[in-house]
């Protein structure tokens, strides 16, 4: 049975003009349902299907495990990897949202059916972007100081400034099950096209292979630096790519995903991976650094730099600095992460940007208990959700519709 609640504020949208409630039947979430969240108008549409609804969900590319600190992340993408245009950059920013019919963003953020990922030739265009500029940093090196210039991309590209995004159906048969539909609205002509899992796992207008598929589309209605950036959806499809080949090598699918769709995975994973990249001191060029460094990394009580002077320091026989009895505070652990992530590999700055993100990579070659210190990681991790963390965003997601 369902009971009659408060009803949430219905805001003017396009054409559509704003119902206006009586106060006594107005809900304490109203302000919740705004036109305008984050920067991001209502009237944009669902960034996939391009259909306005008010039901839809306010989507985040990159977010904080939990909802935690937002801080190191952002220090991260703005520090570290350098991929945000512009300052002050919050994970509230527009760049980092979207808007999302229910069922997609469910898929998306939940179950890690789908991904929204760059486009093949769009992908393509960002790898030779970031290579030029990883290049450029191997050129540039400082050889008396042995230093290298920070990084510079290339953000009036055509790919970052109006890229191509494509839809990933990682379990297209589970995305879109028992003759469900996945409905694309043209606003130009006021058309919709359906789409379906196909015999190959594309999705297409039927289920014959030779039907024509889903293609890439474009999502550009802000001011330049407003608009959805296309790193931070690559980072976000890169954590799922990632994470979906280790479940096929252990329970691998009757039927691959295609060539092609395969193809497209490893290339934004390859793109990530030079995001995380970073000459080492030989100045050895892009791709060929060894991992020589992860021999050398620091143990948690270890400095990469010399500590302040206000701190009980020793040194132990290498040389390293070492704490005594330091007081963990938040800012002496942030200012630690700093100090020692430009020093890692690429493999563990990876892999602690990922952590951040509330996904703790196993597989990869590198000891949790380097992280914690910047941000706990849980021992136990699951595929994608446990049950209380999809108990935890259903709830959310219900109290927001």
């Amino acid at each position: 049975m369902l009971s009659v609640k408060a009803f949430a504020k219905v805001p003017a949208v396009l054409d559509l003009p704003e119902i206006l409630r009586d106060p006594a039947s107005a809900s304490n979430v109203s302000s919740r349902h705004e036109s305008i969240r984050n920067g991001v108008d209502l009237s944009e549409g669902c960034m996939l299907t391009k259909s306005v609804k008010y039901s839809h969900q306010l989507a985040h590319f990159v977010n904080a495990v939990n909802r935690g600190d937002p801080g190191p992340i952002v220090e991260v993408l703005k520090l570290d990897l350098k991929i945000i245009p512009y300052e002050p950059f919050t994970l509230e920013d527009p760049c980092n949202c979207a808007y999302l019919e229910s069922f997609v963003h469910t898929s998306l953020d939940l179950y890690a059916f789908i991904a929204l990922a760059p486009s093949f030739s769009t992908v393509e265009q960002l790898i030779n972007m970031v290579k030029s500029d990883n290049d450029r940093r191997v050129r540039e090196r400082n050889p008396v100081m042995n230093i290298f210039p920070s990084r510079h991309l290339n953000f009036e590209d055509p790919s970052f400034k109006n890229p191509e995004y494509e839809l990933v159906a990682l379990h297209p048969e589970h995305f879109l099950p028992c003759g469900a539909i996945l409905p694309i609205f043209d606003p130009m002509t006021g058309t919709h096209k359906y789409y379906v899992p196909s015999r190959d796992r594309r999705l297409r207008e039927s289920i014959n292979p030779n039907s024509t598929p889903l293609p890439p589309f474009r999502h550009v209605f802000r001011h330049e630096l407003l608009n959805v950036n296309i790193f931070l959806v690559a980072i976000n499809a890169e954590i799922k790519f990632r994470r979906y080949f280790k479940m096929i090598a252990y329970h691998p699918p009757p039927t691959p995903l295609p060539n092609d769709v395969l193809t497209l995975m490893h290339r934004v994973i390859e793109l990530v991976r030079l995001l995380y990249w970073t000459p080492d001191l030989q100045g050895h060029p892009e791709g060929t650094r060894g991992n020589s460094v992860r021999t050398g990394r620091p143990t948690r009580t270890q400095h990469i730099e010399v500590s302040s002077g206000e701190e009980s320091e020793s040194s132990n026989e290498s040389g390293t600095t070492v704490e005594e009895n330091v007081p963990r505070t938040p800012t002496h652990v942030r200012r630690r992460s700093s100090k020692w992530l430009p020093n890692a590999d690429a493999e563990t700055r990876r892999a602690y940007g990922t952590s951040l993100m509330g996904i703790q990579d196993m597989g990869i070659d590198y000891d949790p208990a380097l992280f914690e210190d910047a941000y706990p990681i849980d021992d136990t991790v699951q595929l994608y959700s446990d049950s209380a963390s999809i108990e935890n965003w259903t709830q959310s997601v219900t109290s927001e519709v």
